[in-house]
């Protein structure tokens, strides 16, 4: 049986602590986790208003290092995506643990 991800909240619209949550994604993948990302959809919209339109979470992300951390993890399987309602509660019910970076 595979353990539940370890989902990662993103709230926060500070650029270098958004940056530092995607990292903290990453370091927990290096060392097996697996981890789900979640970009809260009113900082995505508050960052990047076209987020809401287009669905590009990348839109969201406020620096390049957050953008590079976020691909890297796509690239091993780890879902990154804007997250609210409906979707959110089922990312907190599937994980076995949360961090909320705010």
């Amino acid at each position: 049986m595979t353990s539940p991800p370890v989902l990662v909240v993103v709230r926060t619209r500070d650029p270098h602590r958004q940056a530092e949550a995607l990292r903290a994604a990453l370091g927990l993948m290096l060392r097996g986790s697996r981890v789900e990302v979640a970009i809260e959809v009113a900082v995505a919209v508050a960052i990047d208003v076209a987020t809401e339109a287009s669905g590009d979470v990348d839109a969201a992300l406020a620096t390049p290092l957050a953008r590079r951390a976020a691909d890297t993890l796509r690239s091993f399987g780890h879902p990154v995506g804007a997250l609210s309602g409906d979707a959110l509660a089922a990312a907190l019910a599937r994980a076995g643990r949360v961090e909320v970076w705010t």
